[in-house]
């Protein structure tokens, strides 16, 4: 029955909405008369209840095929797709509605457009209901096309999961490498990317394993950034530049050591408002924030309205039992960062990325570090993330670029940060 709904008309033909929802009805209508048997067969005795027992036969049948296409590119059945044509067609009528003007610019490629990972993720879902493919956010990244996407769709050819993936081509000079952040997925890092013009060199990405139907694996910091390092592209004698955002940061920070221990030359080493986890702060700093944060949190507790103080006052507790915990364990749903509604296909990365940032203490490093924090969360942070990386960093720049944490890498702040990176670069 999926497969009466995905065959949509092309992009302009007249009443295309109205053609979706005729085939979606003609569908939900076919697959009824089927599990019920033909108008009046039910009224013989005995043929219609084997008849309604081989429709819900056939669709198990048809379930157990669907779960197999929870596994990456995996096929619903087992016949190859053989249409192509179509299989295009479906591919570029989902890419037009779920990635919105963007996606119909010249050459529109996932990794330029700008679209969020929320879309992605609506436009993976939509080919999975239409063609029975599961594709993995990563995946659909490399590919970046809808048209390489159909291709591999249609000849079930699909390349190879790698941590690096180039974001922007340039000349031969020393290429810039971006980590991505806890989330992992390089959509956190495409638009800073594309807004770097101003530098004319290679720009790649790097992301942990689990985004490309690979098993997700995230170590530690240091295995995770010594995993990148295997992977570095480039001539081994030039220097290297790498810049990661948040969590990002500190594997940044890892690879350096590590290629400085291997006498390799080090470019830009870049955190973009990375912080040091809070269980790793001095005392002094911790018992500072407990104490301002504690006292945020009464005067909220006074200020709401007295029919709301209750369930404020379990607003307050509940973080702060969720926390304590959490200084006592590394479990990721007792961290600071942790999202219990994020989609599974990331979630199961980032917890395994929380768990490494909570164990990880950053060495005090020999080397020069730019620190690129946002201006916004500066002033609403109760403790400066330059007051916690100076002692593990003596040769420290600060930067202070517009945006706060969440949005400094999104247009239109993420062009300040480009120029403060490109200046550093050249």
């Amino acid at each position: 029955m999926i497969a009466a709904v995905s065959r949509i008309a092309p992009s302009g033909a007249p009443g295309t909405a109205g053609f979706i929802r005729l085939s979606m009805r003609a569908a939900i209508t076919v697959r009824w008369q089927h599990l019920r048997g033909s108008p009046g067969a039910s009224r013989r005795t005995g043929w219609g209840r084997a008849n309604r027992r081989d429709g819900w036969t056939v669709c198990r049948q048809k379930d157990a095929m669907m779960s197999d296409a929870m596994t990456p590119n995996a096929r619903v059945g087992s016949a190859p797709i053989r249409q192509s044509l179509s299989v295009k067609e479906t591919v570029l009528a989902i890419w037009e509605r779920t990635t919105g003007p963007k996606g119909q610019q010249a050459n529109a490629d996932l990794r330029h457009i700008g679209i969020g990972v929320r879309r992605v993720v609506r436009l993976l879902d939509e080919i999975e209901w239409s063609l029975g493919k599961r594709i993995p956010i990563g995946t659909a990244l490399r590919l970046g096309t809808p048209e390489a996407i159909a291709e591999a769709i249609a000849t079930d050819r699909w390349p190879e999961p790698s941590p690096l993936l180039l974001l922007k081509g340039g000349d031969d000079r020393p290429p810039l490498y971006l980590i991505a952040g806890v989330r992992g997925t390089l959509f956190e890092v495409v638009a800073l990317a594309r807004a770097s013009s101003s530098f004319p060199g290679k720009i790649w990405g790097f992301q942990p394993p689990g985004f490309e139907g690979d098993t997700p694996r995230f170590e530690s910091i240091e295995a995770t950034a010594a995993w990148y390092v295997r992977h570095l592209a480039g001539d081994p004698a030039e220097p290297v530049n790498l810049v990661g955002y948040s969590m990002g940061g500190e594997i940044a920070i890892e690879m350096a050591r590590a290629l400085r221990s291997d006498n390799r030359k080090l470019g830009l080493v870049g955190l973009i408002d990375t912080n040091v986890v809070e269980r790793h702060w001095s005392l002094k700093t911790r018992l500072r924030y407990v104490a301002r944060r504690s006292q945020l949190r009464v005067l909220g507790l006074f200020e709401a309205p007295s029919e709301q103080r209750w369930q404020t006052l379990l607003n307050i507790v509940r973080p702060l039992i969720r926390r304590l915990i959490g200084q006592f364990t590394y479990g990721a749903e007792f961290t600071r960062y942790y999202e219990s509604s994020l989609d599974d296909r990331i979630k199961v990365v980032k917890d395994l990325a929380l768990v490494a940032y909570e164990r990880y203490v950053p060495p005090v490093v020999d080397f020069p570090v730019v620190l690129f924090k946002s201006w916004e969360s500066a002033k609403r942070d109760l403790v400066d993330p330059v007051e916690t990386w100076r002692p593990k960093v003596p040769e420290l720049e600060v930067v202070e670029v517009d945006g706060n944490h969440a949005n400094m890498i999104f247009p239109p702040f993420v062009h300040g940060l480009a120029a403060e990176i490109s200046i550093r670069l050249s």
